[in-house]
């Protein structure tokens, strides 16, 4: 089975901390690439040897506590801690949100209680603890043709 290198960058925005900067987990295909706390903007970038077929690229947000890290006053909330994905670029390329309408593609999967799936654009959004998945295939430059 044949394998490309490929560049992959995401760009991750927070904001308010209330306690501590939140805490991300990168993954592809289950494997761990990047792992951290985000103050405000990160880039992250890492290369990849892909196989041919189906694959995951996950962004998990961990560390967000409800009683502690949303302030509301005068029931207004103030402060959220929360993350955003502004952009996945694959060799450069960056994807276009609007087009992953479905959960085949990309899909929010909460684990709080307080949250709900989201899919498309609004998946990009990380308001609560949980993960963003991105569903893709490689040879990644067709796949790529097919859905920008």
């Amino acid at each position: 089975m044949e394998t490309v290198n490929i560049k992959i960058e995401l760009d991750i925005v927070t904001h308010e901390s209330v306690r501590e900067h939140p805490y991300v987990i990168v993954s592809l295909d289950s494997e761990s690439k990047w792992s951290g706390f985000c103050e405000h903007s990160q880039t992250i970038e890492f290369d990849a040897d892909i196989a041919d077929g189906e694959h995951t690229l996950v962004v998990e947000y961990t560390n967000k506590d409800p009683k502690t890290d949303v302030i509301i006053e005068q029931d207004e909330i103030v402060a959220d801690k929360r993350v955003e994905i502004s952009s996945i670029l694959f060799d450069d390329i960056a994807l276009d949100w609007f087009t992953f309408d479905t959960e085949e593609t990309l899909v929010f999967t909460p684990t709080d209680t307080e949250a709900q799936e989201a899919y498309g654009f609004d998946a990009t959004k990380l308001s609560w603890n949980g993960q963003t998945t991105l569903h893709f295939t490689n040879p990644v430059y067709i796949w790529l043709l097919e859905n920008l």
